[in-house]
C-alpha cells in the first residue's frame, strides 16, 4: 500500500519536527512549511493526502489561506491551533477546514482525525484526479510529474513551472485564474504587480501547444486579471 503524504504548516520549529517524526513512524510521508509561501509551493509541486494547517503564521493566517491552498491541492485540511476559543474553532471550520483540533488534545487524537479523514476519502473517491499527477482535457494528457503533455501520441517536454501552471489551468478550466493564484502556485508568494514572469511562461506554453496544433486561444488571456484555459478550444486542430 503506497504511503499516505502529509503536509505539516506550522511555524514553530519544534512542533513542526516533533509532528513530523511522529506522522514519519506512522508510515506517512511528510513535508513541512513554516509559512504560507512553502506551503502553497508543496501543495503546487507534490501529491499532497492531507494538511495540517496552523491557525496562527507568520505572514498570514491559515484562516485567510485555506482556500487558495485547497484550490491548489484539492485535499482535506485539518487545523491544529494552539488557540481554543470557540470562535476561532466556527471560523476555522466556516473558512473550509474540514476539522479543527486543538493543540492540547494531543498528537494521538490528531493521528485519529487525520485517519479519519483519509478513510471517508477513500470510501467515497472523494477527487480522484488529486491524488494524481495526471490531468486530461480532451486527450490531451499531462504528466506534471513527468513534466510532458501528450498531444495525440506527440510529446511535448515542459519546464517545471510550465507544467506546473499547465497543471492549474487545466484542472481549473473555464475558469478565471488571477495572478495572485499564479504566482503562489510557481512563487510561493501573491503577484507583486509588475514582473513579467506570468506571461513570460504563459508564452513559452502557447508556443509549445501551437507546435503540437493546438491554438495559442486555448489559453486567453483577460487584461489586468488572469488567464482561463478554454475547453471547446484546448484540442489539436
Amino acid at each position: 500500500m503506497k504511503a499516505k503524504t502529509i503536509l505539516i504548516v506550522e511555524d514553530d520549529l519544534f512542533t513542526s519536527r516533533l509532528m513530523t517524526s511522529f506522522f514519519e513512524r506512522k508510515g506517512y510521508i511528510a513535508y513541512q512549511a513554516f509559512d504560507s509561501g512553502a506551503a502553497f509551493m508543496y501543495a503546487a509541486d507534490k501529491k499532497i493526502d492531507i494538511i495540517i494547517l496552523d491557525v496562527t503564521l507568520p505572514t498570514d493566517s491559515g484562516v485567510s489561506i485555506i482556500q487558495k491552498l485547497k484550490s491548489i491541492s484539492f485535499c482535506p485540511v485539518i487545523f491544529y491551533s494552539s488557540v481554543a476559543t470557540e470562535e476561532m474553532e466556527i471560523k476555522a471550520l466556516e473558512s473550509g477546514g474540514d476539522d479543527f483540533i486543538n493543540k492540547q488534545r494531543g498528537m494521538n487524537v490528531l493521528y485519529t482525525r487525520v485517519s479519519r479523514l483519509l478513510n471517508q476519502q477513500s470510501a467515497t473517491e472523494v477527487q480522484p484526479e488529486a491524488s494524481s499527477d495526471v490531468v486530461s482535457i480532451n486527450n490531451i494528457i499531462l504528466h506534471s510529474e513527468l513534466g510532458q503533455c501528450n498531444v495525440n501520441g506527440e510529446i511535448i517536454e515542459l519546464q517545471k513551472k510550465e507544467s506546473r501552471l499547465l497543471n492549474f489551468l487545466m484542472r481549473h478550466k473555464n475558469s478565471l485564474v488571477n495572478r495572485d493564484e499564479i504566482s503562489y502556485i510557481l512563487n510561493g508568494y501573491a503577484y507583486d504587480g509588475w514582473s513579467r514572469s506570468i506571461d513570460l511562461i504563459i508564452c513559452r506554453l502557447r508556443k509549445k501547444l501551437k507546435a503540437a496544433n493546438i491554438p495559442e486561444s486555448a489559453i486567453k488571456s483577460l487584461r489586468g486579471k488572469g488567464y482561463s484555459l478554454v475547453e471547446q478550444e484546448f484540442i489539436a486542430a
